[in-house]
């Protein structure tokens, strides 16, 4: 399974400082500072960036719901039902913020606490195995077992679609670097929750299954907290959104101004929409709201005295899409 790296990028200035700076202190008097005439102030940095829009800003409405989490509905007389689709030993721990159940290297963590979504079994002796797996279930039946399992056991909702399939790979390297082997060990079907037909972003909206040899299930997991409508609220505008994006960068250049600074972002802009955020399952959230997403990517260039300075990455920008009340 491809994975972006996304980074979001705090625009700062570096600052450098001069030394061979002298210090003479006595009893009773002031502190003498002495600095060099040639070393008493070296000029910042400037950064700045440029922006451009590869994809245009959307057109959204002027409203939008926001929708309150539901208290999950889970309690201790649930776990043993759960212990018996996963094929648990062990006992049953209830602690502050959720229910755990671990039999040897295979655990099975269960939410409780309110605002949270978060159900999870692994196999751990075996997610985290670097060995190729003899033999693997094709993606299409993969993804029908996964189904089935998910539906049988009531944790894949009606507003759910295929996210993805992907492969757990390994490499091994020897003391000089070299890699000596590679494979894949393991197999997860992924599936993602819409609300209002827009794909939720965010950790806390998926739901999957992981096969390994003979296509055993040795992870899964159902993370998302049940929704209710709350109210409508108004939703900023795409250019709005956009100054804010631009506020997480260095300063934009003026005009003919970016060649001159000496560390320089050009930011492409490819793709922005709106939809709703799920934060991860395991941490409170009250309310899922919407969010702008921006993405796309950034190169640095300039100089600082004799250091060249070059990168870029991809980005994803998450924007509030509401007001803040």
């Amino acid at each position: 399974m491809k994975r972006l790296l996304f980074l979001l990028l705090i625009g700062g200035i570096i600052s450098l400082c001069g030394c061979g700076v002298t210090i003479e202190m006595s009893r009773g008097r002031d502190a003498t500072l002495t600095v060099p005439e040639d070393r008493q102030e070296l000029p910042k940095p400037t950064t700045l960036a440029s922006f451009k829009l590869v994809h245009p800003l959307p057109e959204v409405p002027e409203t939008i719901m926001v929708y309150k989490t539901l208290d999950p509905k889970i309690s201790q007389q649930d776990i043993p039902a759960l212990m018996k689709v996963f094929d648990l030993g062990g006992r049953i721990v209830d602690r502050e913020r959720q229910f755990v159940v671990r039999d040897q290297d295979r655990v099975l963590e269960v939410f409780k606490q309110p605002g949270t979504g978060y159900l999870r079994f692994s196999d751990d002796s075996k997610l985290g195995i670097e060995k190729q797996a003899k033999s693997l279930p094709s993606e299409d039946e993969a993804i029908d077992k996964a189904k089935e399992f998910l539906s049988a056991n009531g944790l894949l909702p009606e507003n759910t679609f295929l996210a993805g399939v992907g492969y757990y790979e390994f490499r091994k390297y020897d003391s000089e670097g070299e890699m000596i082997t590679q494979g894949e060990s393991a197999l997860a079907v992924t599936f993602g929750f819409e609300v209002e037909g827009m794909k939720v972003e965010g950790p806390g909206a998926k739901a999957s299954v992981v096969f390994g040899e003979e296509s055993e299930i040795i992870g899964a997991s159902r993370i998302w907290r049940e929704i209710d409508p709350d109210r409508e609220m108004e939703v900023i505008t795409p250019e709005e959104a956009f100054a804010r994006f631009k506020q997480r960068w260095p300063r934009e250049a003026e005009p003919e101004q970016l060649e001159q600074a000496d560390i320089r972002t050009e930011v492409n802009i490819k793709e922005v929409y709106v939809t709703y955020y799920a934060r991860p399952g395991c941490v409170p959230q009250s309310h899922i709201e919407p969010v702008y997403i921006f993405k796309g990517d950034y190169q640095i260039s300039g100089r600082i005295g004799e250091r060249e300075i070059r990168g870029g990455d991809h980005f994803e920008i998450i924007i509030p899409a509401i007001p803040k009340e």
